[in-house]
């Protein structure tokens, strides 16, 4: 087992009767749990300390070390200081201002965050439940009460002050219910499990002929929230009645909330919840009609908690993954889908080698890495399957070691070229900026893969001055102008924004850039596309080209034969570090970037336990740490500067 997948969190549910303790993954996977009675009567410190004594016993009997809890979670009944981990006030358990995380830190000294148990409940369905992937959700917990919790942007919401969010204490009505908060007519007057109950029980007794009074056997004391429902289903009227104006208080509640937070999805929990789409679909419905501003809003869809007992045990968990962000830095892999396009000069390397689905027999690129929108990658796997990396970049900046702002800033190609490309020349950032629309500058590198024998690329020319370069382009001297240097296998190639620059045919390259898709074409050898001449930009590419360009012992490193298993930086210029792993056996090395963009270019093996071969590209986030490469492979990785 990897140290990473060694690292657990204890959640802990606080209840008046009982507690539910529970070893997580960080993927809010169960390892192990356990049950405690509570017994509320004795002093808080003994009730602390048998929670402390049983979340370290538990750790141990299967196999993990203090050292391998990154924190404690606990979801406590009452008002809560969740910065200071206070119970401020319990009815539940008759605590009153406790102080939770000093004590239970004397059993296990790892962070401990306390919070409302329908806060963590809330928190606990966005990561792991029917929320996941929602950054804004509100949960209802339809118990005793009616309980509350509000996650904004991945963070619950408790207002300035403790004891924020208490959802079930809005006014819903006027007919003078008294709520156990004081107040008349709150959401949990009418819309508890509580209150369903007592509303059956007093229709049961007015309609002793009803199919609800045989269900109760003709005993009010055994009347339950189900049975009202089960009632209408059977065609009694009375329960039929009583389901409609059930959900009918429930849905002006959820609507003042929608319309207050307008969140992604809200969320029922609590034993009413069993009754799924009874309960949800008519609420959706007349979210759908009710809603302010329904025809052209957002209107969050209603639907059922997903984590059943073990909500408790997760919600508080996911106190601890919050915190330290665990959410936002997923250990998990990022497998990306290549984008491939088809060029009038690419060839079918990509699909006869690297058995790209989406390549041809006139396949150019293969962009393996990429958010820009001309070829935007797609996640196969994981948390993230289905989004672009765009969105990833955006909703999850901290994978990124970023604050989301700007474009992932990387391009990683893969180019077959079977013929030569034409000869072209980058804009730096000033210029792309001012003339491209705002678009980003380009500069990239290249590696041979593979050539024929001899091979030749296009790297700067042999103009002294801007009006001798002008000069030979009007009398077509092209012959004379470029410079073609020779290159081979593992020749590594940066090139900076005003390079004149072409890749010639029978080379197959690795290309790193910035995330940018501007090209100005200089001379194409007269190739026609669609029967027209391809379109240059010479006036463009005037303005950037570099005069006098660089020597040529300065524009190619040999990096073919490097020692094996380590991580050989190649280039470390303004925009990106790209470095070289080739593997032997078994590698241990580390990510300790903001990212670490990977793509295999020879060979296969496994990366720590998951395969991967030839042709596959991924993301190592930021909070990975250690990695472990087995095989034969050659590999390059890439992150931002």
């Amino acid at each position: 087992m990897s140290e990473k997948n060694k690292k657990v969190m204890i959640g802990i549910d606080l209840g008046g009767t009982g507690i539910k303790i529970g070893v997580l993954n960080i993927d809010y996977e169960i390892l192990a749990q356990t049950a405690i009675p509570t017994r509320a009567d004795r002093p808080y410190a003994q009730v602390i300390a048998d929670m402390g004594q049983a979340a370290v016993q538990l750790l141990e009997e299967n196999g993990y070390q203090a050292g391998d809890c990154l924190g404690i979670g606990v979801g406590s009944p009452g008002t809560i200081d969740s910065t200071n981990g206070v119970v401020l006030y319990s009815n539940n358990i008759r605590w009153d201002n406790v102080p939770l995380a000093a004590e239970l830190r004397k059993y296990l000294s790892v962070p401990i965050y306390v919070n409302n148990d329908a806060n963590c409940a809330a928190l606990g369905e966005t990561v792991k439940g029917a929320a996941a992937g929602c950054r804004n959700a509100v949960f209802l917990t339809l118990g005793t009460g009616v309980g509350g919790g509000v996650v904004i942007d991945g963070n619950i919401f408790e207002g300035g002050h403790p004891g924020g969010a208490e959802l079930g204490h809005i006014r819903i009505a006027s007919e003078g219910r008294r709520c156990t908060c004081g107040r008349d007519d709150c959401l949990e007057a009418y819309a508890s499990a509580t209150a369903l109950i007592e509303d059956a029980k007093n229709m049961a007794q007015r309609f002793p002929n009803s199919i609800l009074w045989k269900l109760c056997g003709h005993d009010l004391e055994q009347m339950n929230a189900k049975m009202p429902f089960d009632a209408a289903q059977a065609g009694d009227t009375c329960g039929q009645a009583l389901v409609e104006q059930y959900i009918q208080y429930l849905a002006d509640g959820i609507t003042d909330l929608a319309n207050i937070f307008r969140p992604d999805i809200i969320v029922l929990g609590g034993g009413v919840c069993a009754q799924k789409e009874k309960l949800t679909e008519p609420l959706n419905r007349y979210l759908k009609e009710k809603c302010f501003g329904a025809a052209v809003s957002y209107v969050p869809k209603v639907v059922t908690a997903q984590n059943g007992n073990d909500a408790g045990i997760i919600g508080a968990a996911s106190l601890v993954g919050t915190a330290i962000g665990i959410e936002e830095n997923r250990t998990e892999i990022l497998f990306l889908e290549p984008v491939c396009t088809e060029n009038i000069w690419g060839g079918n390397r990509l699909k006869r080698e690297f058995h790209y689905p989406s390549a041809g027999e006139q396949t150019g690129e293969c962009w393996g890495i990429s958010a820009h929108p001309n070829g935007d990658g797609k996640i196969k796997n994981g948390t993230y399957a289905g989004m672009h990396l765009s969105e990833v970049w955006k909703a999850h900046p901290q994978l990124f070691g970023s604050d989301g702002t700007g474009e992932f800033p990387l391009l990683a190609k893969i180019i077959d070229a079977r013929e030569d490309l034409s000869i072209q020349v980058h804009p730096d950032d000033s210029y792309a900026k001012e003339h491209e629309n705002g678009a980003n500058g380009k500069t990239e590198c290249w590696y041979i893969l593979d050539c024929e024998k001899p091979a030749s690329l296009i790297i700067g020319h042999h103009a002294k001055t801007k009006e001798q370069l002008a000069q030979m382009i009007e009398e077509d001297k092209w012959s004379e102008l470029l410079r073609e240097v020779p290159v081979e296998k593992g020749d590594f190639i940066p090139i900076e924004p005003g390079t004149v620059h072409a890749i010639k045919g029978g080379c197959l390259i690795f290309e790193t850039q910035q995330n940018s898709d501007v090209t100005y074409r200089l001379y194409d050898y007269g190739r026609l596309s669609n029967g027209k001449p391809r379109e240059l930009h010479l006036g463009k590419s005037m303005d950037v080209i570099q005069v006098p360009a660089k020597e040529t012992d300065q524009c190619i490193v040999s990096a073919g034969a490097l020692p094996k298993n380590q991580m050989h930086q190649l280039l470390d210029c303004a925009y990106f570090t790209i470095f070289k792993i080739e593997t032997e056996g078994e590698a241990k090395l580390e990510q300790a970037y903001p990212f670490l963009a990977v793509s295999v270019l020879e060979g296969s093996g496994w990366i720590d336990d998951q395969p991967i071969k030839k042709g596959d590209h991924f993301i190592l986030p930021s909070s990975y740490g250690t990695f472990c490469l087995k095989g034969d492979m050659m590999l390059m990785a890439s992150t931002k500067r």
